[in-house]
């Protein structure tokens, strides 16, 4: 039996009854799938809302659908944030972006460093990757992609339980693992975190931690964390 494809849907929670897409959808379920009347469809708003749609209309100027029951799916736990410095290749940052989505992370943060060589990035872009991957891997909760911050404000603001933190500088390091409670790690651009950055995050908790013996890229070590601590 075949599956019935996911979409997005953000007003899905105080929708009822009939509901028009937007063209996005549209153009997709119509021209690209060519689906006609009474297939179904399934709906998602990204914060654990899901129910099936009837097309009722599927035309070039509009899709209508029948709404089903909605089922409210639980936020997945512990939550896991991803701290990470914006990188100069944004196509790289993108990559990293749409896997860890796939692994099913909570939060995303953006980190500004000392030595993040870009501050700015298109967010709009960003949050559309995050729907096609949260759409893509079937995560009902999308994670939430902050604005980018400095990274000493991420130090002292974070609730995480368990706090660690990536760098490459030598010493005694702990093995990464899945978590059993809420947890964040940072993770630094290109030329890893400064020596004062470091020692100001351990000073407020954080514990440093291994991503295995070779020396990863920023947006492998942003994968790499995601799944030893998600799966």
């Amino acid at each position: 039996m075949v599956e019935s494809p996911y979409f997005y849907f953000p007003s899905l929670a105080n929708s009822t009854g009939s509901a028009i897409l937007d063209d996005v959808t549209r153009h997709h379920v119509v021209t690209v799938l060519r689906m006609q009347s009474n297939q179904k469809i399934m709906l998602m708003d990204g914060v654990g809302n899901v129910a099936e749609g009837i097309i009722q209309e599927a035309s070039k100027k509009t899709l209508s659908v029948l709404l089903g029951d909605k089922i409210a799916y639980p936020n997945s736990t512990p939550r896991v944030t991803i701290a990470i410095s914006v990188l100069k290749n944004a196509n790289r940052f993108e990559w990293m972006l749409e896997k860890i989505t796939e692994v099913g992370v909570s939060e995303i943060i953006p980190l500004i460093s000392e030595r993040t060589e870009r501050t700015h990035f298109r967010e709009d872009r960003l949050r559309q990757i995050i729907v096609s991957a949260s759409i893509q891997s079937k995560q009902c909760w999308m994670p939430i992609l902050h604005h980018p911050q400095k990274l000493t404000d991420v130090i002292q603001e974070s609730k995480s339980v368990n706090k660690y933190i990536a760098h490459c500088v030598d010493g005694q390091k702990t093995s990464l693992n899945k978590q059993d409670q809420d947890a964040i790690i940072l993770i630094g651009p290109e030329g890893d975190f400064t020596l004062p950055e470091i020692n100001f995050a351990l000073a407020q908790g954080f514990t440093p931690v291994t991503l295995g013996e070779s020396r990863l890229r920023t947006e492998t070590a942003g994968v790499a964390a995601a799944v030893l601590m998600k799966l």
